[in-house]
């Protein structure tokens, strides 16, 4: 036995995954009698999976739109050359910050502005443009980076949809990074990648490709526990002694197998439903789709780079850093800050000079 993890982090994990315990990184192979993970030593290798967040609540959709308005609005400023001194009260005024963090919001925005004109990039990350990028680090693994600020349980959606598609055309499993502000789809080295996934999705096709994506999970076989408990199918208690945990996994493994193929069936349904509409949010998923599709929301692809942009350094943090301590990853945070910075000025010197 190597240590314990959470139910609920197991039931994310997929084979291939690789997570870090106890400061060593292993790669998830299997469940075996419902509770015990089965992994292989992967020390050599990075965590795919990203760090545990069951205590944050998610973004709501309705507030990562607020914010993602008040993107469009700030670049919006910086273009028009409206005085930092100006944005700064703004924000103190109407975000309720002091004048600290209120520069270091002006700051961190202009960092991002300035990076994506260096690189030729005239529309930026707001509620009308998702921007996708691509990093690739010194491994060769690629992050296909989406500015998406739709809240966690939307981008849910839509990464596993874009994986599950993506990983059926290379044939392979790729990982997946989370977050609220956006998602990561993550590639081994050597893979080719491709973008336009997000696009090709048809808004009603979405729930048969998330079922399709979810239905050979733990996270499946785990919710449909649960389901299976509140529908009687599984009992708390047998002739006056409370069943374990794991027994009621036992018996649910078997369940589903006998019954998996009947989608009809009501618990199947349920745990679909469940796990699309609670631990996801469809609905919301399908509307940006929508707005995609009407061209309400533009999706603008940027080249493959060797230098995140500053909106991308958290997802990217991410997927790189759970092998570190976190004066490390303050480190690898300041090393990533540093490599934008010489983008910038190097950029800044070229347009001096042709300016002379």
């Amino acid at each position: 036995k190597l240590g314990s993890i959470e139910e609920e982090f197991l039931e994310r994990l997929m084979p291939g995954d690789r997570f870090v315990l106890g400061g060593k990184v292993y790669e998830f192979v299997k469940t075996v009698r419902g509770f015990t993970a089965v992994v292989m030593p992967a020390y050599d290798e990075k965590p795919t999976v990203p760090s545990w967040f069951s205590e944050m609540l998610p973004l709501s959709y309705d507030l990562a739109l607020e914010i993602s308005r008040l993107r469009g609005k700030m670049f919006e400023w910086l273009e028009k050359g409206v005085r930092g001194q100006k944005i700064v009260e703004w924000i103190m005024k109407n975000c309720r910050a002091d004048h600290n963090i209120a520069n270091a919001i002006l700051q961190y925005f202009t960092e991002e502005w300035l990076y994506l004109k260096s690189r030729g990039v005239r529309k930026y990350p707001s509620d009308r443009v998702l921007m996708v990028e691509v990093f690739v680090d010194e491994d060769g693994k690629k992050y296909v980076v989406y500015h998406a600020l739709f809240g966690r349980r939307v981008n849910d959606a839509l990464s596993r949809a874009v994986a599950y598609l993506a990983g059926r055309r290379v044939r392979r499993n790729l990982g997946i990074i989370v977050g609220d502000h956006g998602f990561a789809i993550v590639y081994p080295p050597g893979v080719q990648v491709h973008h336009s996934y997000l696009m090709d999705i048809k808004p009603e096709d979405l729930p048969s490709v998330l079922k399709k994506a979810v239905e050979r999970t733990e996270l499946f076989e785990r919710r449909f526990r649960h389901v299976a408990t509140r529908g009687l199918m599984l009992l708390r208690r047998y002739k006056g002694t409370e069943t374990s945990i794991r027994r009621r996994q036992f018996n649910a493994k078997k369940i589903l197998e006998a019954v998996r193929e009947l989608r009809e069936f009501p618990m199947v349904k349920e745990t679909f439903r469940e796990i699309l509409e609670d631990f996801m949010d469809v609905k919301n998923a399908m509307e940006v789709l929508r707005k995609i599709r009407k061209g309400e929301i533009q999706v603008v692809m940027l080249r493959p780079t060797k230098v995140p942009s500053p909106f991308a350094h958290n997802i990217v943090l991410q997927g790189m850093s759970d092998i570190v301590l976190m004066e490390s990853r303050r480190q690898m945070l300041a090393r990533l800050h540093n490599m934008v910075m010489k983008v910038i000025q190097r950029e800044s010197y070229a347009i001096q000079n042709g300016d002379n």
